[in-house]
């Protein structure tokens, strides 16, 4: 499978935490899973926002 270097930055980003200011914050997960049909890129993420 070809390389793709956005999905490389992606995963580089796991657990990345970024202060939205005023006590926000976003957190971003991502992860490789088995490739499936629903799952075409075999990439698994979670962006969440939290508030203070």
């Amino acid at each position: 499978m070809k390389r793709d270097a956005a999905i490389d930055t992606l995963l580089d980003l796991h657990e990345s935490v970024l202060d939205q200011g005023s006590g926000y914050w976003i957190k971003l997960e991502a992860w490789r899973v088995e490739v499936s049909k629903q799952i075409p890129h075999g990439i698994r993420y979670s962006l969440t926002l939290h508030e203070p």
